[in-house]
C-alpha cells in the first residue's frame, strides 16, 4: 500500500471556488441556496463545512461535482486544474469524477447498486477510468482496496452483495470506491451521521489513512462539530447559503467571533465533562431562503443584532491581527474588543430546580421496575413450510429500576436490544420472563379495563422522528385533544389544557390550526412531547427524541426536557446514541450490548470510570468539539461490527470483539468464552458485567 503513496505539497492549492451561487426554481419563488461561496483548497488538507440543515453546505458539494438537477441555476468559478468545471459538459465532468475528484455519499446502500457485487462495482469504478487494466490487475487492485479500508477476507467479500454488508462495513466499500483510481479531490457528505459512534470512529479512522495514502484533499461536509475538531484543518460556517466564519480550526472552536458560530458551539454537550449550564439553543428557525431578509440573514435570531444588522448584509471581511480568519458580521470589533463569549452573546439562563430537590434517591417513589426481562423473536426459515431455524435474543436477562424525577439512558450501538426495552415496558404485558411493575403495579396482573388504562396513561412514549408519529391530514390541535378526549375531558377542558401545554412546551397557542408539516423538525418534536404530557404521565419513555436535528435546534429540546422534568418530576427512560447528550440530560446510564446490560450506574462514574471494555470502547469513540482534546486523545477501535443475535454464545457476548480478551493468558481466555458474566456491584452504585473488569 505504501508503493502509491503520494508525495504531497501541501501550499499548492487543487480547487479553487470563487463567487459560487445556486439558485433553484421552486412554485415559492427562486431559492437562494447558495450565496458566494469562496475558498482554496490545499492538498493534503482537509476542510470541513459546517451548518444547520439547509444552509448550503451540499449543494456546493454538488455543484463541485457537476451534479445538480437541470432546474439549478449556478453561476462562478470552480477551477480546477486551470479549468472552469463550471464551463464543462456532463460527458466531459463524468471524465473527471471518480478519477480525478470523487466523492462520498451519506447514505452508502443508496450509492451502491444492490443487484451486483462488491468486486463488479469496484471493477467499474477502475475500468471506467482505466481501459487498459487486466483482468488480474483489477482483481490484484480490488482486495488492496477493500484491505486499506479495514475490510477482511477482501478477496472472498468481492463476491458480496450491499445487503450482505453492514451499514459501517458498506461506507468502508464506498471509501474504497472513492479512492480506487488515487483522486485530488475527495468530498464526503455527511458520511458518519447515520452510524454508531463505534462504527464512526472506524470511518474517521478510514478516511484519515485513505486520504494519507492517495495525497488527496477532502472536503467534509457535516453538522457534527464533535467530528469537524477531530478531522478539519480548516473550517467554513454556513448560514442561510452564504460562509458567515471561515479559519483555522483551532480559531473557529477557541475564538469564534461570528453569533451564529458562537452559538453552534454553545448547544454541543461535551461527553467529556459534567454538566455545568444549561445548553443555548439558537432561538428560532432557519432563514427561509425564498423570502431572504433586507439586512444580515442571521439576524432575526442574533441576540445582539442592531439595526445596521437589519439594514445592511455584512461581507465576509478579514479580522485585523488574525490571520486567515475571516467574519460577516457587523459587529466583529465590539465582539473582538470586549472578548466575549457565547455565554456573554446569548446569556445562559439558570437551571429550573427540581421538585426533588433535596430528596434523596431511595426516598422518591419507583416509577419501574423491570427485572430480568427476555424478549427473543423467532427467525423462520425459506420454503412453503416456513419452519423456525432459530431465535433472536433481543433483550436478554436486562433489569432497570427508575425512580421519581430522574433520568436513566439506556446506551450502546444499533442491534443492541434499547428499543426493543422500551417496546416491553410500553406493551404493559408480562414479558417473556422476568417481572415489569409500573408504580408498584406489576403488568403481568389481573387489571381491570380501566386500572389497565390508568397505566397507559401514567406511561408515554416519544418517537424518533416526530413527523412519522404525528398524523399529516389533522391540525394540531386535534392531535392534542386525541389523549383528552379519551380520558373524558368536555372540551372547555380541552381547551384549556391544549392551551397550556402549548406554552408548557415553548409554542404559541395560536398556532393549533396549523398542520405537522408547516413546522420545523424541532417544533415537531416539541408537539409530539406536548402530546405525550397531555395527560400527566409519570414516565415517559423517549426514544432517540433529538437524532433527528441540528445541534441549535437540540439543544432548546434537551432544555424543554429538563425544564419539564424539573418542574413536573416526570421520570425519563432514554434511548440514545449520542453519548454526549446522554451526559447532560441522564442522571444513571445502562450500557447494552447485544441485549444485556453490560455496565450502569450513576452517569459521573460510569463516563468519568468506565471499567467494561466495550464502555471504554465506546466512550472513547466519541468525538469531542475541541480541536486540541482530540490530537492528544487515544481511540479504542473495535474490530469488526455486532455478531449476529441469533448466534448462541456460551461465553461473553463481546469476547470477538474485546481489546483486553486478546491480552489475557489462555485460561482467562477461555473463561470468557465459556462463562457468561454476571452483573456485580463494584462501587456504591456501579455495576458491572466483567470477568476482568479490575483490568481494563
Amino acid at each position: 500500500m505504501d508503493g502509491f503513496r503520494k508525495t504531497v505539497d501541501t501550499n499548492e492549492t487543487v480547487l479553487k471556488v470563487r463567487d459560487l451561487t445556486v439558485n433553484f426554481a421552486s412554485e415559492a419563488g427562486t431559492v437562494h441556496a447558495v450565496r458566494g461561496i469562496n475558498f482554496d483548497l490545499k492538498k493534503g488538507k482537509i476542510l470541513g463545512i459546517v451548518g444547520e440543515s439547509g444552509s448550503g453546505k451540499s449543494v456546493t458539494s454538488m455543484a463541485i461535482m457537476g451534479l445538480l438537477d437541470k432546474n439549478a441555476a449556478v453561476e462562478g468559478t470552480i477551477e480546477f486544474d486551470g479549468e472552469n468545471l463550471l464551463e464543462k459538459s456532463d460527458a466531459q465532468m463524468s471524465k473527471l469524477r471518480g478519477k480525478r475528484i470523487a466523492m462520498i455519499f451519506q447514505d452508502p446502500l443508496s450509492a451502491l447498486t444492490p443487484v451486483y457485487t462488491i468486486g463488479d462495482q469496484i471493477r467499474e469504478a477502475l475500468v471506467t477510468h482505466n481501459p487498459d487494466m487486466t483482468n488480474e490487475q483489477v482483481h490484484k487492485r480490488s482486495i488492496e482496496l477493500l484491505e486499506m479500508v479495514g475490510i477482511p477476507n477482501a478477496e472472498q467479500r468481492l463476491q458480496s452483495f450491499p445487503h450482505h454488508f453492514s451499514g459501517g462495513m458498506r461506507q468502508r466499500v464506498v471509501i474504497a470506491m472513492a479512492i480506487a483510481n488515487d483522486p485530488d479531490v475527495i468530498i464526503a457528505d455527511e458520511p458518519t451521521t447515520a452510524l454508531d459512534v463505534t462504527i464512526q470512529a472506524q470511518i474517521l479512522d478510514v478516511l484519515r489513512k485513505a486520504q494519507k495514502e492517495t495525497g488527496a484533499a477532502l472536503i467534509f461536509i457535516t453538522h457534527d462539530l464533535g467530528v469537524v475538531a477531530s478531522i478539519a484543518d480548516d473550517i467554513i460556517v454556513m448560514y442561510a447559503g452564504r460562509p458567515v466564519e471561515q479559519a483555522h480550526v483551532d480559531d473557529i472552536f477557541y475564538r469564534p467571533v461570528m453569533p451564529y458560530t458562537m452559538g453552534l458551539l454553545g448547544a454541543v454537550p461535551r461527553p467529556d465533562q459534567a454538566k455545568s449550564s444549561r445548553l443555548v439553543p439558537i432561538p428560532g428557525s432557519p432563514t427561509n431562503l425564498v423570502n431572504l431578509p433586507k439586512g444580515c440573514s442571521f439576524a432575526e435570531r442574533c441576540p445582539i443584532a442592531t439595526d445596521i444588522c437589519r439594514e445592511t448584509e455584512p461581507d465576509l471581511l478579514d479580522l485585523a491581527g488574525r490571520t486567515d480568519q475571516r467574519v460577516a458580521c457587523h459587529r466583529s470589533d465590539e465582539i473582538i474588543a470586549q472578548n466575549l463569549t457565547f455565554r456573554e452573546v446569548y446569556g445562559v439562563e439558570e437551571s429550573v430546580p427540581s421538585i426533588f430537590e433535596g430528596i434523596a434517591r431511595e426516598d422518591r417513589q419507583m416509577v419501574l421496575s423491570a427485572e430480568n426481562i427476555t424478549k427473543t423473536f423467532t427467525v423462520n426459515g425459506g420454503g412453503f413450510f416456513r419452519r423456525n431455524i432459530g431465535k433472536v435474543y433481543a433483550v436478554n436477562d436486562v433489569t432497570i429500576h427508575i425512580r421519581e424525577g430522574e433520568t436513566i439512558a439506556l446506551v450502546g450501538e444499533s442491534g443492541s436490544g434499547k428499543s426493543t426495552t422500551l417496546l416491553q415496558i410500553m406493551n404493559l404485558q408480562a414479558p417473556e420472563t422476568g417481572k415489569i411493575e409500573l408504580f408498584g403495579e406489576d403488568v403481568a396482573g389481573k387489571l381491570s379495563r380501566k386500572e389497565r388504562q390508568l397505566l397507559h396513561e401514567k406511561v408515554q412514549y416519544v418517537f424518533q422522528d416526530p413527523m412519522s408519529s404525528l398524523d399529516p391530514r389533522l391540525p394540531i390541535y386535534d392531535i392534542l385533544a386525541e389523549p383528552l378526549k379519551v380520558i373524558g375531558m368536555n372540551r372547555e377542558q380541552i381547551n384549556k389544557r391544549i392551551a397550556e401545554l402549548m406554552e408548557l412546551v415553548g409554542l404559541k397557542p395560536d398556532q393549533v390550526d396549523r398542520f405537522p408539516n408547516q413546522f420545523s423538525g424541532g417544533q415537531r418534536q416539541r408537539i409530539a412531547i406536548a402530546r405525550a404530557l397531555a395527560v400527566n404521565p409519570r414516565l415517559i419513555l423517549l426514544d432517540e427524541p433529538v437524532s433527528a436535528l441540528d445541534v441549535s435546534i437540540q439543544a432548546g429540546v434537551l432544555n424543554l426536557l429538563e425544564d419539564l422534568q424539573n418542574n413536573l418530576g416526570v421520570a425519563y427512560l432514554f434511548v440514545a446514541h449520542n453519548l454526549s447528550v446522554v451526559r447532560h440530560l441522564a442522571s444513571r446510564v445502562a450500557v447494552m450490548y447485544l441485549g444485556h446490560i453490560v455496565e450502569s450506574g450513576e452517569i459521573s462514574e460510569v463516563f468519568d470510570n468506565p471499567m467494561h471494555p466495550y464502555t471504554k470502547a465506546l466512550l472513547s469513540a466519541v468525538p469531542v468539539p475541541d480541536p486540541q482534546y482530540e490530537r492528544g486523545r487515544e481511540r479504542i477501535i473495535l474490530d469488526g461490527d455486532l455478531p449476529s443475535p441469533t448466534e448462541e454464545i456460551k461465553g461473553c457476548a463481546f469476547v470477538s470483539r474485546c481489546p483486553l480478551y486478546k491480552q489475557l493468558s489462555p485460561e482467562q481466555q477461555k473463561k470468557c468464552e465459556t462463562v457468561r458474566p454476571v452483573s456485580e456491584k463494584r462501587n456504591t452504585d456501579h455495576t458491572v458485567a466483567c470477568h476482568w473488569a479490575t483490568m481494563a
